[in-house]
């Protein structure tokens, strides 16, 4: 990886500055989301520069997105020093590929019309090197997780526990990549990613019941967290989180955590742990040019995807504007 120097990102960071201010403002998702129907929703966004689409169809919602998000990655990948860094966030769509993949392998079905597009690897070539068991182009530590997932899914026809396999090398491997770019912040993001979806396994699997060794298949090292928090030989309780999460990165999460294990539904928990992630890119907003300008920038675009995609969501499921807004996470834009 080549040497870069902050002001190497005065360009792109001076671009991005000027264009941020269009990314909707938790004012503006909250107007969104008390539109009286998804039409008036669809009408508040064009309004905000998105394009018509039909607001009754997700499918139709999806393909803007989409489009959107390839407009940002080009913008980006002419003008960033160090394209890598781009990598770390596009690696999650190889690995929901590779999933769907070997999913549709294992019921026989074309995953074709699942896979992104976003992904590193071309969905078609991910394909092709699946099905001919050529992974030579792979990360190694990919390759050995699609290997190790094809055959339990085939043996134990859980896939649960082929996703679970996939999941910690994709954690595992973003880590890498981010520790490749040189960038503190970007590892810093990463590495509280992986104690945010820690935390969620941890609760979820003690929710059901699931032993120490199932426990160990699931968690992922890299995190700031201690891995032995998340399995706990005593099991996880609401006093044990309280004990070892209290002043760690995850204490924001702690009370939804605690909520989530004596019986409430895992929303709030979810919310919670995304919005430790935006407000960790937020930081990025105090510095005025710099590799993390790029990278909050990426964040920022996602969040409102999956902001504008929750609301249409909901309005189109009947959802009252109240329970739409209790699903919203932060805006990176206050």
């Amino acid at each position: 990886m080549k040497k870069t120097k902050d002001t190497d990102y005065l360009h792109i960071s001076a671009r991005i500055r000027c264009i941020e201010g269009q990314l909707l403002t938790n004012a503006q998702r909250t107007r969104l989301a008390e539109a009286a129907s998804a039409e008036e929703a669809a009408k508040i966004l064009t309004d905000q520069g998105w394009p018509d689409f039909d607001w009754r169809d997700m499918n139709a919602l999806e393909e803007v997105i989409r489009a959107r998000r390839q407009q940002v990655t080009e913008l980006l990948y002419e003008h960033i020093p160090v394209p890598e860094l781009i990598g770390v966030f596009r690696l999650k769509y190889d690995y929901h590929n590779i999933k769907a993949v070997l999913k549709g392998e294992a019921q026989n079905v074309d995953p074709s019309h699942l896979l992104s597009d976003s992904a590193l690897i071309p969905p078609k070539e991910l394909q092709r090197m699946m099905r001919e068991k050529e992974y030579e182009a792979m990360a190694p530590v990919m390759a050995k997780a699609v290997e190790e997932a094809s055959e339990l899914l085939a043996r134990t026809a859980d896939p649960q526990l082929s996703d679970m396999v996939l999941d910690r090398a994709e954690q595992w491997q973003a880590l890498t990549m981010a520790q490749e770019t040189g960038s503190d912040f970007l590892q810093g993001y990463v590495s509280r990613q992986i104690d945010c979806n820690n935390l969620r396994t941890a609760v979820r699997l003690t929710r059901m019941g699931k032993g120490l060794d199932y426990m160990a298949r699931a968690i992922s090292q890299g995190g700031k967290v201690p891995v032995e928090v998340f399995y706990h030989p005593e099991g996880m309780t609401p006093e044990w989180l309280e004990h070892t999460l209290a002043g760690t990165v995850l204490a924001p999460a702690l009370p939804s955590a605690k909520a989530a294990l004596e019986g409430e539904g895992f929303a709030r928990l979810d919310k919670a742990c995304d919005d430790i992630l935006i407000e960790y890119a937020r930081g990025a907003r105090f510095v005025p040019f710099g590799e993390q300008t790029v990278i909050a920038y990426l964040l920022a675009n996602e969040a409102e995807f999956s902001a504008v995609r929750t609301i249409l969501a909901g309005k189109n499921a009947g959802l009252s504007s109240e329970k739409i807004v209790e699903r919203l996470r932060e805006s990176y834009v206050v």
